[in-house]
């Protein structure tokens, strides 16, 4: 028997085309139904009759604010229920395939059913590893050689400048929260209104353990502030916060830069003598000259 080119093309064809429907027809997942074997319905509709003898299962498509996520055959598609909390944004809205999506905004992380806030690494410690919004920031302290000034969840320990290559002479060693400072005192990387030498000076007075009761003295020697007042204003990050709040408040009054000498007196009016000594022997150790005092003069060991 013989057979045309086109008639043989067409039975490939035909045994392609029933291949691939049956291949199809066996993806979609099934149920049974009785006697029956029904077709699930697909991610976005849902069941609204189950198939008999004569026809597949019906589906119908969800109504709006409802979703079905998967292959199903329920009666009716899922509410929408993921409402966004306080601090989240809506990442995904709410669609016939999917719930709504919440996340936590820029600078908070979810823990305990909330998105709490980040983490920040305090003077001394630098951002290891940035927070997300499923994970807290990971600190860590600066090694030798870098420092952090500041209270921060993205800024990493930076490295000590080198004086030698800016031309400049070496009068104060970085420690792990603040900088090296060259002679003249630099002040491109300090706050408005602070210098870098300020700043150093401070940071050793807020580090040290103070307690409440003194701090209340400090402030109310430096700015005039009773104890009612100062608790009003009371910083929840911590006492060294507090006191740098004071310190720099203060400074902001001043018509010229604080020296060592000056804030020793300070200190001792405010009956933090102890405080005041350590003060004196590393920021005024080996001072003969009033210029070595206005640069605030610190020892080698960076205390």
């Amino acid at each position: 028997m013989k057979f045309s080119k086109a008639w043989l093309l067409s039975l490939v064809i035909a045994f392609f085309i029933d291949a691939s429907t049956k291949k199809c027809m066996a993806s979609v997942p099934t149920y049974q139904y009785g006697n029956q074997t029904c077709s699930r319905c697909p991610p976005g509709q849902h069941m609204k009759e189950h198939c008999t003898k004569d026809h597949d299962t019906l589906c119908a498509p969800c109504s709006a604010d409802h979703y079905t996520q998967f292959w199903n055959y329920i009666h009716k598609c899922q509410y929408c229920n993921n409402f966004c909390k306080e601090n989240q944004y809506v990442k995904h809205d709410c669609n016939a395939t999917h719930n709504r999506v919440c996340e936590c905004k820029n600078g908070y992380f979810w823990k305990y059913e909330f998105c709490m806030k980040h983490k920040e690494c305090l003077p001394g410690s630098g951002v290891k590893t940035a927070g997300t919004p499923y994970t807290d920031t990971i600190c860590v302290k600066c090694p030798p050689g870098y420092f952090s000034s500041v209270s921060s969840t993205t800024a990493q320990c930076k490295s000590h400048t080198n004086c030698t290559e800016l031309g400049l002479k070496l009068d104060i060693f970085g420690t792990a929260w603040h900088d090296n400072l060259c002679s003249p005192c630099q002040p491109h990387n300090s706050r408005e209104g602070i210098s870098e030498c300020e700043e150093a000076l401070f940071y050793f007075v807020a580090r040290q353990k103070i307690g409440q009761r003194k701090v209340f003295s400090l402030g109310k020697t430096l700015l005039n502030m009773n104890k009612r007042r100062m608790l009003q204003t009371w910083n929840d990050k911590g006492v060294q916060q507090q006191i740098m709040l004071f310190l720099e408040k203060w400074k902001m009054q001043q018509s010229k830069s604080v020296t060592a000498d000056d804030f020793v007196k300070i200190l001792k009016a405010a009956k933090l003598n102890k405080i005041a000594k350590k003060v004196a022997r590393k920021f005024l150790k080996n001072s003969s000259s009033v210029q070595c005092r206005e640069l605030c003069c610190l020892s080698n060991s960076g205390q």
